[in-house]
């Protein structure tokens, strides 16, 4: 694994916050100052990958040098597909999730400082699978998501036993769930997606991403990578092991 960012751990000089509007265009979500932390994205083995879709897995660690006073680790996922017809005609869909990972404490170090992580046994899965179900007609698939993972309290979410979540939106509103009733399919046949977010720290938070392409002219020439998108945090990422589609 590889580190793809730098670590940043500082107090925030920002105002609390909610919405800026500008005259013409939407409003925007504004950082919130918080107790300082830092998250680290870690992959948990490599990432599998082939001309169907890809899987890959991720762990958290979170410290701060203060008790940072919140219950969950929420994360705002976009996702965007690509594809480009043979007739070089392109057709693109989106999709989002804001969702929750109950945090736990695991210790405090002989620094005072303060060490989360997920529930025992949790761990973030992304997958996507299907695209050779595509007709001959579609030359070229490429998949990109982004996810922002900061802290912050979730309340009246339906959490699943390991502690996970979907939720209706962010704190401010910026950003609703939108993905069908396949995407995290297990989940959503046995829980609601509800709840809301308070007090979210998202100023310190670190964006993380997932690159798909897929070219079948090149011989269904596969490509997959992990890398950090910016924000406070740093980001592991994981081997990749290409293989044949199942």
């Amino acid at each position: 694994m590889r580190s793809t960012a730098v670590v940043l751990l500082a107090l925030l000089a920002l105002p609390g916050c909610g919405l800026v509007s500008r005259a013409g265009h939407e409003a925007v979500p504004v950082a919130r100052a918080s107790e300082p932390y830092h998250i680290t994205v870690r992959a948990w083995g490599p990432a599998t990958v082939t001309p169907d879709g890809f899987e890959a897995r991720f762990d958290f660690h979170i410290v701060s040098p203060l008790d940072l006073r919140r219950n969950c680790m929420v994360q705002e996922l976009q996702q965007e597909i690509t594809l480009t017809r043979t007739d070089g005609q392109v057709r693109r869909r989106s999709l989002s999730l804001v969702e929750a990972f109950r945090l736990r404490l695991l210790n405090v170090d002989a620094q005072g400082m303060y060490h989360y992580g997920l529930a025992p046994g949790q761990r973030d899965r992304h997958s996507w699978a299907g695209l050779t179900e595509y007709g001959p007609e579609i030359a070229q698939v490429r998949l990109e998501r982004r996810v922002f993972a900061y802290v912050a309290n979730v309340a009246d979410a339906d959490f699943s036993d390991n502690g996970f979540a979907h939720l209706p939106r962010n704190e401010d509103g910026t950003l609703a769930s939108t993905v069908g009733p396949n995407f995290n399919k297990a989940y959503q046949q046995r829980h609601e997606t509800r709840g809301r977010v308070f007090y979210s720290a998202n100023g310190l938070g670190v964006v993380y991403r997932m690159n798909y392409q897929l070219r079948r002219a090149a011989g269904e020439n596969v490509r997959f990578f992990v890398d950090y998108g910016g924000g406070a945090g740093t980001v592991l990422a994981p081997e990749v092991v290409y293989a044949a589609s199942r």
